[in-house]
């Protein structure tokens, strides 16, 4: 049979198909669903790294039930905002699980970051306390806008977001900007420490750190701390913890557990966050437990919300189809 074309979407064919940041919370918990009945191929990300401090990862996946299967290749290069480019770029390809071809290849940023922040939006849906009322935001970028969206939607009771970042018009801008897209009083503060200590709620979403900036001893009774990024908190933040949650162990310990890693060691988690969705394990038990929960990246959030945005891109005629194969290679040259 012929084979199909590969349809191709560019970054803005992505956003205008995406999902919204509340669709997705609710498409990455059934993934994390799938993820904790082992529904799925997730091998720890194999890397390079071309400069000091970038890196570009190899992220497959597959989602059994669904029948999807993809890859993104993405790098993230932090001294680029500096040269007028994005930190993070890549690709998301999607392949046909039956033949193994591909279907579709399309930008992955704003798919990194909206499955980023749904993860976040989950945790808060199971391991926050309903009634937190504070939110402490590190980091003003997409992650510290995008988290904000989908933490106060998963826990409706809040009230007042502190926010920290070094750049002050970023932080000035995150105020203003954001006051229009939840209902919440938003507060710049002036350092970390006043962000986090006493919020129920805390989002780390700074780039990659050289220094421990964040302090086990900051953190409240009862909060639920989310790490978008897992440099720059204490290990004995996660030692303390009542419970240390991860998005999937293995991988997570591959990237950031020894030599040139952010921890030395760390102890076992006390469950992956799709045990919990699927109720193998309770969630939050108790008001006054801290809960950390580091979601290092999945790829089979980036295959589904891939799928669901080439589904949306096909239904709205978007995307340029590309011919990718005319028979096979010759066997001489």
């Amino acid at each position: 049979m012929p084979a199909p074309d590969l349809l191709y979407l560019t970054q803005q064919e992505v956003i205008d198909a995406a999902p919204s940041l509340a669709e997705s919370v609710d498409i990455v918990e059934g993934v994390l669903r799938e993820h904790g009945e082992k529904q799925v191929e997730n091998p720890p990300k194999p890397g390079v790294h071309p400069l000091p401090d970038t890196f570009i990862h190899a992220m497959p996946g597959l989602l059994r039930r669904r029948r999807q299967v993809g890859m993104k290749w993405v790098g993230g290069f932090f001294d680029n905002p500096a040269r007028g480019l994005p930190s993070i770029s890549g690709l998301i390809v999607l392949n046909d699980p039956e033949t193994g071809i591909p279907t579709a290849v399309m930008d992955c940023a704003y798919v990194t970051a909206v499955r980023t922040a749904a993860v976040s939006g989950v945790a808060a849906r199971y391991l926050a306390r309903p009634e937190s009322e504070v939110l402490g935001i590190i980091g003003a970028g997409v992650q510290g806008r995008y988290n904000l969206v989908t933490v106060q939607s998963a826990v409706p009771a809040l009230r007042r977001v502190r926010v920290f970042d070094i750049v002050e018009q970023a932080l000035s801008r995150f105020v203003t900007e954001m006051a229009g897209h939840v209902d919440c009083e938003i507060e710049a503060v002036g350092s970390i420490e006043d962000a986090i200590c006493g919020a129920d709620i805390v989002v780390t979403a700074t780039s990659q750190l050289h220094e421990t900036l964040y302090r086990a001893g900051w953190v409240a009774e009862g909060a639920l701390v989310l790490p978008v990024h897992s440099w720059g908190w204490e290990r004995e933040a996660i030692v303390r913890a009542d419970k240390f949650v991860a998005d999937d162990w293995a991988q997570l310990r591959n990237g950031v557990v020894g030599p040139g890693k952010p921890y030395d060691s760390l102890p076992e988690p006390y469950a992956e966050l799709g045990e919990i969705v699927v109720g193998a394990k309770p969630g939050r038990q108790s008001p006054i437990e801290r809960i950390i929960d580091f979601n290092y990246g999945m790829a089979v959030n980036d295959v589904a919300m891939g799928n669901e945005v080439l589904a949306r891109a096909k239904a709205a005629g978007l995307g340029t189809p590309l011919r990718q194969l005319d028979g096979t290679p010759p066997s001489t040259v």
